[in-house]
């Protein structure tokens, strides 16, 4: 890649002024730190004592938190501005997400309650730095009509505030064939960039979406699900020429402006439908690899911010890539700083 490391830093304090909506499924992450120093005389499992917890917006959360550190950490502007279209229930887990929405100033105009059933929440246990067990509480049912009304209800009368869309699907309800379909064909006629994270089984839902930001086996698995990519590659193994075959018949089929693909330790390749279907690998940033949680959501949050003030593809997957490199050395779901992602670039 040839954009000028220097001149990117010079020009990212402009994301400030990135005005972002992500749609997606909500949740909360829980996190219970303690130190383990018996087994159980009830059972052979360890005992933990408690050090102490902490929770943080997770799933589409996790995107609109990683917006917002950018946005409010920043001395440079007050221009920008994060929301979210969700659903929530009516539990201690909803007390808690309210609360990190305020303190990270997060729009909860999309925000809606479904009565019938609890938030999603993720409670991991760790001892010391090793996560021994992770509790869901979730029900992925789909919702009911009314729900998904509101949810339509509240995408239109919300997204006129903002000129980039994030999809944040984990496959918990929210995002069905019919919303995704909605939410694209709205934002392609007010020129909205589109940009998904999608869910493996929800692949064919984004077909003309302007950007795709699977992880290797996402991209793999995904494109199975809608055609049959056959044995005789190895997709699995990093070999340039067979990632192409791939990133290129997912553009294809699924009628994508761009597509990114992250390969963890390799970086990421991108691939661009406008520019002769260019496609091209960025070698990983990350200098030190502690914690791979919500690094895609990093990516697709600096990646959305950078679109949203006019970057190019290029100049916006260097960017992310070096925010990525940043969150990996960091423990859970973490966010940045714009200090921090101006002096990694």
């Amino acid at each position: 890649m040839k954009t000028e490391k220097s001149d990117l830093k010079n020009k990212v304090e402009k994301i400030t002024e990135a005005r972002v909506l992500v749609i997606g499924d909500l949740m909360l992450d829980k996190f219970t730190y303690g130190d383990v120093i018996r087994i159980s005389p009830e059972a052979p499992v360890p005992v933990l004592h408690v050090n102490h917890e902490e929770s943080y917006l997770g799933g589409a959360g996790n995107v609109a938190r990683n917006i917002s550190a950018l946005l409010e950490g920043s001395q440079f502007s007050n221009k920008g501005k994060v929301g979210i279209i969700a659903v929530i229930g009516n539990d201690k887990s909803t007390d808690s997400i309210i609360e990190e929405m305020n303190r990270y100033n997060i729009s909860k105009a999309g925000i809606i309650t479904d009565e019938s059933r609890s938030t999603i929440t993720k409670t991991r246990i760790v001892a010391g730095n090793q996560q021994i067990v992770r509790i869901d509480e979730e029900d992925t049912s789909p919702f009911s009509k009314s729900i998904y009304k509101e949810i339509e209800k509240a995408f239109i009368k919300n997204i006129d505030d903002y000129n980039v869309v994030i999809v944040s699907d984990y496959a918990k309800g929210i995002i069905t064939e019919k919303t995704a379909k909605k939410i694209i064909d709205i934002c392609n006629k007010k020129r909205v960039p589109v940009l998904v994270d999608p869910a493996i089984k929800h692949f064919s839902f984004y077909k003309k979406a302007a950007l795709m930001t699977p992880n290797l086996k996402e991209a793999i698995e995904g494109l199975e699900g809608i055609e049959k990519i056959g044995s005789k590659l190895n997709f699995y193994e990093f070999n340039p020429k067979n990632i192409d075959i791939l990133g290129k018949s997912i553009i294809k089929k699924l009628g994508l402006s761009k597509l990114m693909i992250t390969l963890s330790a390799n970086g990421m390749a991108l691939f661009d439908k406008t520019i002769k279907g260019e496609s091209y690998i960025v070698p990983t940033r990350a200098k030190t690899v502690f914690d791979v949680s919500g690094a895609g959501d990093t990516v697709i949050s600096v990646l959305g911010m950078c679109l949203s003030v006019g970057f190019s593809f290029k100049e916006a997957a260097e960017i992310s890539n070096a925010a990525a490199g940043i969150v990996v050395g960091k423990r859970g779901t973490s966010t940045l700083t714009l200090e921090e992602l101006i002096e990694a670039l």
